[in-house]
């Protein structure tokens, strides 16, 4: 099956405020240090990154994001392609692509800002964003998964109206929908436009994916995991898969006990890009037709082998 990511795609600033502090208080400025102590620069983005996942997973998959053709556009689409990704129909904007500053700890865990300069934007999606892809009429959508994330959507009714839209669509004609609810809350909110959206997609959508209590929380107001993905069953939502850390994934569909998928243990190195790196194999699994339990099982130890390497 096609896998067609349709969501986000930045430039992230990673910033080693926690190597600094300890270089500071061990007075070692040498220059062996101080060479990793530089802000660097990567293609970013929650979805972006599942794509660039995928791509090296050999998955080939097409990614729709808005980008603007400048500098900064030149390279983020570069990095895409040079990892294997589709990027023949991505959508032209005016503004350019946003920043996300991930600010490490001395643990690497990120804490994570939004940087919209001026010339730049949220990504936001037009209806004119999926024309290419379905005046060509390339694809089946039924030998399709759309996947996107809570990125995609925004509190602008004009960007979810077009996104939905697509997403209707291409599931009326066969497409099965992936969304993982990567809510964001304190970067993007979560009221009003965002929330009418977040809650369309999730009854859209054949799974469901999500991590953590806060998260889930967020979502559906319910204190524990399982709780709240019962209500997201409640709201429409095909079949649920819960991360939580380190503990066991949980897995739910309507009318079944569920299934709860232990995780190998592993000594994380960040855990920065451990959702996405686990979407990504999850989303190759199961368009290779693999079940859902031996699909969260795979891409759990890919995430865990990720996190527990230095990138």
């Amino acid at each position: 099956m096609h896998i067609i990511c349709v969501g986000d795609l930045c430039c992230d600033l990673i910033v080693p405020y926690g190597k600094m502090q300890q270089a500071l208080r061990s007075f070692d400025i040498s220059k062996e240090v101080t060479d990793q102590l530089q802000v660097t620069m990567q293609c970013g983005g929650s979805v972006g990154n599942v794509a660039r996942h995928l791509g090296r997973l050999d998955a080939h998959p097409v990614f729709i994001t808005p980008l603007k053709r400048d500098s900064l556009g030149e390279y983020l689409f570069a990095e895409m392609e040079k990892n294997g990704v589709d990027m023949r129909w991505a959508a032209e904007t005016e503004k350019s692509n946003m920043y996300c500053v991930a600010v490490l700890d001395e643990t690497g865990e990120r804490t994570m800002f939004c940087f919209v300069p001026p010339w730049a934007d949220f990504p936001r999606f037009q209806e004119k964003s999926f024309e290419k892809l379905l005046e060509e009429g390339a694809l089946d959508p039924k030998e399709e998964i759309l996947f996107t994330s809570g990125m995609a959507i925004l509190d602008d009714a004009d960007n979810n109206r077009a996104v939905l839209e697509f997403f209707r669509g291409r599931k009326a004609a066969g497409a099965k929908i992936i969304f993982d609810l990567n809510v964001r809350a304190e970067s993007y909110g979560y009221e009003g436009e965002r929330r009418r959206a977040m809650e369309e997609m999730i009854s859209l959508s054949d799974m469901v994916l999500g991590s953590g209590r806060e998260e889930f929380h967020q979502v559906t107001g319910q204190e524990e995991i399982r709780e709240a993905a019962m209500e997201l069953l409640e709201r429409g939502a095909g079949t649920v898969i819960a991360r939580d850390g380190g503990n066991p994934v949980r897995i739910l569909t309507e009318g079944e006990p569920g299934t709860m998928i232990p995780l190998k243990p592993v000594i994380p190195v960040s855990t920065l890009g451990a959702g996405d790196s686990f979407d990504a194999m999850f989303l190759n699994c199961i368009a290779a037709g693999a079940q859902i339990p031996e699909a969260v099982r795979r891409a759990s130890d890919y995430a865990g082998e990720y996190i527990s390497k230095e990138h």
